[in-house]
């Protein structure tokens, strides 16, 4: 009787319990959808789902559609709800928005299988994309079936696709294609920027998984790139071994990669913030109320990746995550993990310390002096603008540690220095100019000024060059000769093997170029000497290093200028980098590929030297 008579009372009060439902069904799903406004994500979370299916290729195509931008992602994975029948799936795709089947896995097997989606929404990114979402769906042979959404309509389309229009694709296989893409979007989807963007965004999937994810551009024209691979985001500096697992209490243990940058670069380095290998903030340093805005979270010291997977992330744009007690708990032990990251930084600091650019020029410099007087055919590099260094009065002089008064004559035209191993392989010219070199303007020989010892061999290189100075590689004929002075000359297309006759004098030789009706001509004097004087090599020398961090160049090594200038964000330097021989002797190997280049190498011939010295520098110390 008591207990009836409180029920009353609190029924009395008035108090009334409602279930929360939207006014309108579709105005909140076109809620959801416009929340996803970065198209890239949305390419993202649609490959995303062919990485949950378990796919081994993945096919990103950008093609024309009736005139108008498209693009398709196909995938070999086990499809779409592979126990249903195909209309039975695909319409339960429609009718289940904000429902995921993966929603009821276990936290545990969610980080076993590296799925990250669980509501259902992720296909709704389509709106960001284009007009017009179709899904294509096959399992083991069957037929095929479509499910057709358009932008803002409520009402989806489920049908077959006849087997004429079908193209040859496996047994089971999955596709989106979205037609009608939006200007700004198109604009956005280029096969480059989307290689960047899903090798950052899905990093730690791609690098879990063995996975073929391959981008087609069927628009691309000329020397555009029209298929690439998407790889990992690979991080510069070096990484800073031993902190890879942070423990949070109570909690699943976080991932770590962090890496010390080669120097510091405020505007670009950051450590980001991911979901079980996607994601979800780019920069820790920037998010609100974990208290990281500070070193060495900020400031440009390291970059990398925290993976957490208990973050409960945001649904709609799967950007940024709920301040839940497991957010807040990553954020104590990231916290807790600071001091030894300074640490690190302050023994990166002291070693840097070891990298002065006089000093390696020094330990350059007492290395290549006895090349001087045991191959004195070899040049090294201009210096006299300033380049080298006067040498201590105990000191004996060596090539380019003297600076001599400016010659009388006008100083020459800079020369081809014969590559610089850049690693560029694209046949002489940027990729994705849409014509060729040429036509041919002029030619140059390189060296144009040399002394040789009696008997001795050097070769000469031509270069011809269209009027912008790109280098013609391809439908020139050269025709070697000796105008004046001994010696002998045998020619090779664009070199010139030159041997020196037995009595000292002055040799001139010349080429001429020749492009169908065009025809340039250049010279070279060779002054063959009976001995080498210190004075002759004054202005030559080892030029002023310069460190230079390029994490996206594949080059080791380069001659800019004055200057030699080396990578310190490559990987070989890095391997190097904590042990001070190593370091040395690396650097006197890039300085002797450069050496070896001016004197006898081609514009191709610098990839095969950094070959070189790639495997000199993970042998040496294996003897």
């Amino acid at each position: 009787m008591a207990k009836a008579s409180k029920k009353a009372k609190r029924e009395g009060a008035g108090v009334r319990r409602i279930r929360l439902r939207p006014a309108d069904s579709f105005d909140l799903i076109r809620l959801l959808a416009r929340s996803q406004s970065d198209p890239r994500k949305a390419i993202a979370e649609l490959v995303q789902n062919s990485l949950e299916a378990e796919a081994r290729h993945i096919a990103i195509t950008r093609f024309r559609h009736r005139g108008e931008v498209a693009i398709s992602i196909l995938d070999d994975g086990r499809g779409v709800f592979p126990d249903l029948g195909r209309e039975e799936a695909l319409e339960r795709i429609a009718t289940n928005v904000g429902r995921s089947f993966k929603r009821d896995l276990s936290p545990e097997e969610r980080r076993q299988l590296m799925i990250q989606g669980k509501y259902g929404i992720g296909i709704l990114g389509f709106w960001s994309i284009g007009a017009r979402f179709e899904m294509r769906s096959r399992v083991g042979g069957g037929d095929v079936w479509i499910l057709i959404l358009h932008e803002d309509d409520p009402h989806a389309e489920v049908t077959t696709l006849a087997q004429r229009r079908l193209p040859s694709f496996d047994e089971t296989f999955t596709e989106i294609i979205i037609t009608g893409l939006h200007a700004a979007a198109a604009r956005q989807l280029s096969i480059r920027r989307l290689r960047e963007y899903l090798g950052a965004e899905l990093r730690g999937q791609l690098s879990e998984r063995e996975i073929d994810v391959r981008l087609f551009d069927k628009i691309a024209r000329g020397l555009a790139l029209k298929e690439v691979t998407v790889e990992p985001r690979r991080f510069r500096g070096a990484r800073i071994e031993g902190i890879d697992a942070l423990p949070v209490p109570g909690f699943s243990t976080a991932r770590i990669e962090l890496y010390l940058l080669p120097q510091e670069d405020p505007l670009d380095a950051r450590v980001s913030l991911a979901a079980l290998g996607t994601i979800v903030c780019e920069d820790i340093g920037r998010l609100d109320g974990m208290d990281l805005d500070h070193p060495p979270w900020v400031g440009g010291a390291i970059e990398g990746l925290v993976d957490f997977a208990d973050l409960d992330v945001a649904p709609a744009s799967r950007r940024g995550f709920v301040p839940t007690p497991a957010a807040l708990a990553l954020a104590d032990a990231l916290r807790a993990l600071e001091p030894a990251i300074l640490e690190r930084i302050r023994e990166e600091e002291s070693r840097r310390q070891e990298d002065r650019p006089e000093d390696i020029a020094r330990e350059l410099r007492k290395i290549f002096r006895p090349l001087w007087a045991e191959l004195p055919q070899y040049r090294l590099f201009d210096v006299s603008a300033g380049g080298g260094r006067v040498p201590e009065a105990d000191e004996p002089a060596g090539p380019g540690e003297t600076v001599p008064e400016p010659p009388a004559d006008a100083p020459e035209p800079p020369e081809p220095e014969g590559g610089t191993g850049d690693g560029d392989e694209d046949g002489g010219f940027e990729q994705g100019e849409l014509l060729p070199p040429g036509p041919l303007a002029r030619v140059r020989i390189a060296p144009r000024r040399s002394r040789l010892l009696p008997k001795t061999r050097r070769t000469l290189r031509a270069r011809a060059e269209d009027e912008g100075g790109r280098p013609i590689l391809e439908g020139i004929e050269y025709d070697w000769s000796i105008r004046e002075g001994g010696g002998t000359l045998e020619a090779d297309g664009a070199a010139g093997h030159y041997t020196a006759p037995e009595i000292p004098g002055l040799v001139a030789i010349a080429v001429l170029a020749r492009e169908g009706d065009r025809a340039c001509e250049a010279d070279a004097t060779v002054r063959v000497v009976d001995r080498f004087d210190i004075a002759d090599g004054a202005r030559e020398g080892v030029p002023t290093p310069e460190p230079v961090s390029d994490p996206r160049g594949a080059w080791r090594s380069r001659i800019e200028g004055d200057r030699w200038q080396f990578n310190t964000a490559h990987p070989d330097f890095i391997a190097v980098r904590g042990d001070r021989k190593r370091r040395m002797r690396y650097l006197v190997h890039l300085f002797a590929k450069e050496v070896v280049l001016r004197n006898h190498g081609r514009t191709e011939d610098g990839l095969i030297l950094e070959r070189m010295v790639e495997v000199l520098t993970h042998i040496a110390d294996r003897r």
